[in-house]
């Protein structure tokens, strides 16, 4: 079902700005004056490229863009960049390809914070080696902090949370000209020819008022060929992760405990998986831990967020009692991972058959391979696995009668089954590469994002070596059959 704004707010019944604000720091070099404090508004400030969001698919967007020669602002509401990985521990690396800017990011996370201190030797050139990697989340804000502070063109804010777009409306089509932010409790525009929505819930789209999926479809909604007979509106649940950490030594770790969701790194099996005489033998001393998950109504609700986090902790007590009991230390997520929230329509809707088909659509910015993976709904576990090699459209990125905007990350155009495929890190971080370069490309040569030339667009793509990772990697793994 496609949602506009309006009728998404009637039908949930809550407000999608609901986050109390604190006091937010002065940066860029610019000082408040008396003026700016009377009237509420802080001078306009203007760049080529704007970018919503400092996660996943927002910092590769930026690196990308700044990379191309656009000046380049990214916003983050949080006091520092990460999003899932060091918000909410997100920390394992699912699905693939890993090339461009996210493989420099997993290449300096193994070689210089890895969790047995010196880097993996089976890592591999493209970090595929069949086994298990993840890292501390403080790891990830210290390589993307380093990776953007080498950036000249690239400006990150933080504590800078947008609460409305620029948009100006000419026929049926809306532009998108910059955003409005809140930074020290003052309102502040930022304008760009080109803005880039990465943040996850897709706020700023849902703004600038494109129209949005939210929750499971019906099979007959886009025609597919596997799902739900009649929707049911829900997301998939969120999980909340923590890690744990032997503080004495002669501790064994609590495997009676858990059943799932405990992650060795660097091995091939999770804990769990292993036998006993494996799981000594290699004990680490330090897993990362699925925890409880919980489900929400309404993901873009930050007060429901908020109260599945009080009910996930909850849950999960007896399983801290019983690591504090043998040894254990648990560092808990801020945040609860939401893995769905909205979706944006563009151009064209990605469905799951294009994923199980394995189509590369003639205008694919990004390569994508992870099985499907819909927490909550039931899919045959044949079906679900015998994903291969797939594409992201071009399209997929550019809202419906919205121009000056892109979506990256998990909220581009997709149902729900196939957005549970391309959701995942590696992708959503090449999808930010290919919207970042994109952005500014439009921008620096003055043109609407779409009557940019794809092909150009594929071309600088193909350079940076974002359609290497199949030919460089074994794809039998695990004995699949790969459909070309």
């Amino acid at each position: 079902m496609s949602l506009n704004r309006r009728n998404f707010l009637k039908k949930a019944g809550v407000g999608i700005a609901g986050l109390s604000l604190a006091n937010i720091p002065l940066i860029a070099q610019q000082s408040i004056k008396k003026d700016d404090i009377k009237r509420n508004y802080l001078p306009t400030l203007k760049a080529d490229v704007i970018v919503v969001g400092a996660g996943p698919s927002g910092v590769p967007a930026a690196i990308a863009a700044a990379r191309e020669g656009a000046k380049v602002i990214l916003l983050e509401e949080d006091w520092a960049p990460g999003g899932a990985p060091v918000d909410m521990f997100v920390t394992f690396m699912c699905g693939a390809p890993r090339t461009g800017i996210y493989l420099e990011t997993v290449r300096e996370l193994n070689k210089n914070h890895s969790l047995g201190i010196t880097p993996s030797s089976t890592f591999g050139n493209y970090a595929w080696d069949n086994k298990n990697h993840w890292w501390m989340p403080s790891s990830y804000s210290m390589v993307w902090n380093k990776m953007m502070a080498a950036e000249k063109n690239l400006t990150l804010m933080c504590g800078c949370r947008v609460v409305d777009t620029l948009v100006t409306t000419k026929g049926n089509r809306n532009t998108v000209t910059g955003v409005v932010m809140m930074r020290n409790e003052l309102y502040q525009k930022v304008e760009a020819p080109v803005t880039i929505d990465a943040t996850g819930t897709g706020l700023i789209a849902a703004k600038a008022g494109c129209d949005f999926f939210y929750g499971s479809d019906a099979k007959k909604d886009f025609n597919e060929s596997i799902g739900l007979e009649k929707s049911d509106g829900r997301v998939q649940p969120c999980t909340q992760m923590f890690i744990s950490q032997r503080t004495r030594s002669n501790t064994e770790f609590p495997r009676e405990a858990f059943k799932t969701g405990v992650l060795l790194y660097d091995d091939a099996k999770w804990e769990t998986h292993q036998t006993p005489e494996e799981a000594v033998r290699k004990d680490a001393g330090i897993y990362l831990h699925w925890g409880s998950t919980v489900p929400v109504a309404d993901t873009t609700d930050p007060i429901q967020v908020a109260q599945a986090q009080q009910e996930a902790l909850i849950k999960l007590k007896p399983k801290f009692e019983a690591l504090q009991k043998a040894g254990y230390t648990s560092h808990i997520a801020p945040k609860i991972g939401v893995r769905e929230c909205r979706r944006i329509r563009g151009e064209y809707v990605i469905t799951v058959d294009d994923v199980l088909k394995g189509v590369f659509p003639d205008d694919h910015v990004a390569d994508a391979w992870y099985s499907l993976d819909p927490w909550g709904m039931k899919v045959d576990e044949k079906i679900k696995q015998s994903v291969g090699p797939y594409g992201i459209p071009y399209r997929s990125l550019i809202p419906v009668n919205t121009e000056g905007l892109l979506t990256a990350g998990r909220i581009i155009s997709g149902t729900r089954l196939a957005m549970s495929s391309y959701r995942v890190q590696p992708i959503c971080g090449t999808i930010g590469e290919a919207a970042g370069t994109a952005a500014a490309m439009a921008a620096l040569n003055k043109t609407g994002v779409r009557n940019l030339d794809v092909r150009s667009l594929q071309n600088k793509l193909e350079k940076k070596g974002l359609f290497d990772w199949y030919g460089n990697v074994n794809m039998n793994v695990n004995n699949k059959p790969w459909k070309k």
